[in-house]
């Protein structure tokens, strides 16, 4: 029994060697599937905040600035306003920024 116990210290550091090479940083983006380059796209949109509908001219809150339709937003053209949220355009690409988030479930 005594000469065993130098295989119950070494065993899990065999297995904490093993795995390392298996596990990645879980706050990178994974490669290979162009997730990172998604995310960039995302980052650089506009966050869109509100809207204001009603009888005068209908706005979108961007990045906390009121704006127009047609008017530009941070390289972006604002095309339309909906109810539910804006799109804007830029180098021929729609993006359509929800103001509400998919799970939200609107009446």
């Amino acid at each position: 029994m005594a000469r065993w116990w130098w295989l119950v210290l070494w065993l899990p550091c065999c297995g904490a060697l093993a795995t390392s090479d298996i596990l990645q940083d879980p706050t990178q983006p994974l490669q290979g599937t162009g997730a990172g380059q998604q995310a960039r796209q995302l980052e650089a949109l506009p966050r869109l905040q509100g809207l204001v509908l009603g009888r005068g001219p209908q706005q979108a809150i961007l990045n906390g600035h009121s704006y127009r339709l047609g008017e530009p937003v941070a390289g972006y053209r604002l095309v339309a306003i909906h109810r539910d949220g804006v799109v804007l355009e830029r180098d021929g690409e729609r993006h359509v920024l929800p103001l509400y988030s998919s799970k939200v479930k609107i009446q």
